[in-house]
């Protein structure tokens, strides 16, 4: 009895390890067919771990398509910019090897099935400017008055910063004032760089380049604006010369009004130097006028300016206003603001009074001039206005809004001029 129980669990025991082992061994047989057929399969070379299953079905009675892996150590930094210059046009039915990215590998393909399945751009679908890059327009703006030389510059939008930039590359020929250098007519030209409406306070200006009328300056600025607003901007380049004992000489200026060039893609200028200037504009200023018959006071009240163009060379932009009060012609009184410290944009809110009787006023009229504070000789012009009965347009109907509503105060915007 002992015995036969032992047998029976002797033999439990023989079937399951043999059950286990044929197990064991079926598993690692169909394991083994399995990597078998999928080395057998042709025309499919794996690029990385990644095998997409809708490669399967690329190859076909009469073409084939193949993908080749391209055996180079992928380096995370950026390519450099020469290495961008050709760049691969994709098709369907046809797909170029050239290099475009570095995350991307080498494909050729000879098969009139749809490549957009052959990318495995992690980042496939997102705008890359940067990759698209098309030949530099080369643009020359010229004007019938004479030059005072000629500005060499690049502009083009940053999409990544959201910023233009300009590239200041040279001047040439530069008429230089032969009394500053009475030997060779030599000037130290340097460049100050303003962009209007302003995007900001700071100030850019280049190099000063020392005894030449040819002066190569290679250095660039940057002008923080949405890619929306630029074309209502304005680029204006003011060429000094520099000295330093006197006031610095203005030479010329250029103006590059953006919204007739094309900055989504890299513009190349030569621009002819204008010794006067070409935008006008010189910023706003907000009055307010009113008059008291009974007193037989005029009162001017200089609230704030916006956006003026200082034309200094220096680094401060200081502005005060100086208001002249004229009467058939004549400047007979004249008074001014405070001084404004380091802004282009003051705020004032100071009142300005003039005695003047009533059947005078129709032949009056108000010089609005805003400076530049210097603490050395005058201050420096940056705009003008005159608001008078007889003035075009909006000076002369702010002039009359006043006439027609005494003892009340009328604002209104004025812009400023260099003239």
């Amino acid at each position: 009895m002992m015995n036969a129980v032992i047998l029976g669990i002797t033999l439990s025991l023989v079937g399951i390890i043999g059950g286990v082992v044929c197990f064991v061994l079926c598993r690692v047989y169909r394991k083994r067919q399995h990597r078998q057929s999928i080395r057998t399969f042709p025309g499919y070379d794996a690029v990385g771990d990644y095998k997409p299953p809708s490669l399967m079905s690329i190859s076909t009675t009469s073409q084939e398509a193949f993908l080749t892996k391209e055996h180079r150590s992928v380096q995370p930094s950026s390519l450099p910019s020469t290495s961008r210059g050709s760049i691969s046009t994709m098709s369907r039915g046809s797909i170029k090897s050239d290099p475009f990215t570095e995350e991307t590998s080498s494909i050729s393909a000879r098969s009139d099935t749809s490549g957009d399945s052959l990318i495995f751009d992690p980042n496939f679908g997102a705008i890359r400017p940067d990759l698209y890059p098309r030949k530099d327009a080369v643009l020359q703006q010229s004007s019938v008055e004479q030059s005072q030389g000629k500005l060499h510059i690049r502009i083009k939008y940053d999409f990544r910063t959201s910023d233009v930039l300009v590239h200041l590359i040279e001047a040439q020929e530069l008429l230089v004032d032969k009394l500053r250098d009475p030997e060779g007519g030599f000037g130290d030209p340097y460049i100050r760089i303003n962009m209007v409406p302003e995007v900001d306070e700071r100030t850019r200006q280049s190099s000063v380049k020392r005894r030449t009328h040819n002066p190569f300056y290679n250095e660039y600025f940057k002008f923080p604006v949405t890619v929306d607003e630029v074309k209502e901007r304005t680029l204006i380049f003011q060429v000094f010369d520099y000295d330093k004992f006197s006031r610095h000489k203005t030479m010329g200026e250029v103006s590059v009004d953006l919204g007739q060039v094309d900055v989504t893609n890299s513009v190349e200028m030569w621009c002819d130097i204008q010794k006067q200037s070409q935008h006008n504009d010189m910023g706003e200023i907000l009055l307010s006028l009113s008059y008291l018959p009974t007193a037989e006071r005029l009162t001017v009240v200089v609230l704030k300016a916006k956006e003026l163009v200082m034309t200094a060379a220096g680094g401060s932009c200081d502005p005060y206003v100086r208001i002249s009060l004229i009467v058939d012609g004549k400047k007979v009184k004249r008074k001014k603001t405070s001084v404004k410290r380091s802004t282009t944009s003051p705020v004032w809110n100071e009142a300005l009074t003039f005695n003047i009787s009533s059947d005078m006023l129709p032949k009056c009229n108000l010089e609005v001039t805003v400076l530049d504070h210097d603490l050395i000789g005058h201050g420096e012009f940056v705009g003008r206005c005159i608001i008078g009965p007889s003035r075009p347009e909006g000076e002369g109907k702010h002039w009359n809004d006043m006439l027609n509503n005494h003892r009340k105060s009328m604002a209104m915007w004025q812009h400023l001029y260099r003239r």
